[in-house]
């Protein structure tokens, strides 16, 4: 059971794009767009050229760990406008007894800046609850890459955030620390090479 929301961010920003976005993405409001959905528009030209698909995406990807009565903690929160919102907690090692929470919406769970949610991690609630901004300008994003008969080219802006979140469990409150942390606001361009 690995990472649902990393599988997603990968598949969203491709290999080397996600590499590159791990460094910061979205220009403006943090989620204030994730709930914009970004319709696919067709936009081959003629009966020979190959199908072409745009679609927008924006969102944040937030990654942390923190200690909680000795035991590490890891989670994950997803936000994508296209693909929809998930949040992941581990706590321990889900092989020796650990832990593990996941939960999905529709919607952001960062809103306005702010993250107010709460999951079922074995059978008790957990919350994270904290604030998320913007720390420096939105960087530039560029990168082609083939992918299964398909050449993806992504366009578009990551933005690093600071995220000052506390997550509630058991009676515990502690903080968590997250790196990476980005927004991103991206448009995904598909030209089918061969295949269907």
């Amino acid at each position: 059971m690995k990472y649902h929301a990393t599988r997603r961010v990968a598949s969203v920003l491709g290999g080397a794009a996600l590499a590159v976005a791990l460094g910061a993405p979205l220009a403006g409001s943090i989620a204030a767009t994730a709930s914009e959905p970004g319709p696919t528009a067709p936009t081959a030209t003629s009966d020979t050229a190959p199908p072409t698909t745009t679609e927008h995406q924006s969102g944040v990807v937030l990654e942390g760990t923190a200690d909680l009565g000795g035991q590490p903690v890891m989670v994950t929160v997803y936000d994508n406008s296209r693909y929809g919102s998930s949040i992941q907690v581990v706590i321990g090692d889900p092989d020796d007894g650990g832990v593990i929470g996941y939960a999905e919406q529709a919607t952001p769970y960062v809103v306005d800046g702010r993250i107010d949610a709460t999951i079922e991690v074995d059978g008790r609630p957990l919350t994270l609850v904290g604030t998320v901004t913007p720390s420096g300008r939105p960087a530039r994003l560029v990168e082609p890459m083939q992918d299964g008969g398909e050449q993806l080219v992504t366009r578009g802006t990551h933005t690093d955030l600071v995220a000052d979140v506390n997550l509630g469990y058991g009676g515990d409150t502690v903080a968590v620390a997250f790196a990476p942390a980005f927004a991103f606001d991206l448009e995904v361009r598909r030209v089918t090479l061969y295949g269907n």
